[in-house]
């Protein structure tokens, strides 16, 4: 009778652990210099699902698109290094000349800017936050709360800045089980709400000012140094994706080299995209990433026009995705 008392315990404490909420914490979180974070998902409509303790999240059925990956490094070995005195990590992203410094101590983890080269003769985008924007504080637990201002002001060509000023909610709003096509895993998940105005200036001459939204959900691991599922939510649709420690398999078929030509850039009115390959899909987002538009492709598909009339002056970056999940990123300025 003991021996089966001592199971029924021991099963008892295991279910415990299975289900326990997970706590954010500097130990077991916090991104570290070396690691390469690779993710694959799609853009479409996706629900986040309930808040709330011991939920759980299906999202295994996700058809992956597109896949990226960011590899954690030291700001010293980055081109922009001397722009970030403050950084402590950088996130160099795949595919393209951009670099995310952060912050990072044993209470939080700050976005202190990113660089960005976009090629072909173009300006280099240096975007520096001064009032910081604080990502993730440690530890985060269930129900846990913060709000964070943040300021920045950068210079999009010649004579003409902008000023970017926003308030991030983060909260910690449930936890539970959470399924992708990688497995399921307990996680915390922690949802951010972000509002944020960016105004242009030019010669010292206000322009226009527009205000955008986002929401994302994140779920973490006690020991993910990067989540392992997120749903970002903003403009039209939502992006969903997933992490994956394989150097995912949609990447390991791309195509050659995808020849982009986008034109006249800045733009006034309409942009050319012309390419080499069919173009699948069109992503329109804002200096910072988030989603404005999903833009639909016409035929032919190696030739695209997008209408600029109805986005004020500004700076924005054109995803374009092709076959295997490959995709291309472009600056525009308007």
């Amino acid at each position: 009778m003991k021996k089966k008392y001592y199971i029924i315990v021991a099963v008892y404490l295991i279910s415990l652990a299975i289900t326990a909420q997970p706590v954010i914490t500097h130990n077991g979180n916090a991104p570290q210099i070396g690691e390469t974070y690779h993710l694959a998902g799609d853009n479409g409509s996706y629900d986040p699902g309930p808040a709330g303790a011991n939920q759980n999240w299906d999202f295994s059925d996700i058809t992956p698109t597109f896949s990226t990956s960011s590899t954690a490094v030291t700001p010293e070995s980055t081109p922009y290094a001397s722009e970030f005195p403050e950084a402590t990590i950088a996130f160099a992203q795949e595919g393209n000349e951009t670099f995310i410094y952060s912050q990072i101590s044993t209470s939080a983890m700050m976005n202190v800017g990113l660089g960005n080269d976009p090629g072909s003769g173009g300006d280099i985008l240096i975007i520096h936050y001064t009032d910081p924007v604080k990502l993730m504080k440690y530890p985060f637990a269930y129900s846990d709360t913060y709000t964070d201002s943040y300021y920045t002001s950068y210079s999009l060509m010649e004579g003409m800045l902008t000023h970017e000023w926003g308030n991030i909610t983060v909260t910690a709003d449930a936890w539970g089980n959470v399924s992708t096509p990688e497995g399921t895993f307990n996680a915390l998940r922690v949802k951010s709400e972000r509002i944020y105005t960016d105004s242009i200036w030019v010669s010292g001459i206000f322009i226009s000012a527009i205000t955008y939204t986002q929401t994302d959900y994140q779920w973490y691991t006690s020991t993910s140094h990067a989540p392992v599922m997120s749903v970002s939510i903003s403009g039209d649709g939502s992006t969903a994706s997933y992490r994956t420690d394989a150097a995912t398999a949609i990447g390991e078929n791309q195509l050659p080299d995808v020849q982009v030509n986008i034109f006249p850039n800045p733009v006034t009115d309409r942009l050319t995209i012309q390419t080499d390959k069919k173009i699948k899909s069109i992503r329109l987002l804002s200096v910072n990433g988030q989603l404005i538009n999903e833009v639909p492709v016409t035929s032919p598909e190696s030739q695209q026009t997008i209408n600029f009339n109805r986005y004020p002056k500004g700076i924005y970056f054109i995803e374009l995705g092709f076959d295997k999940g490959v995709t291309v990123t472009r600056k525009v300025i308007k």
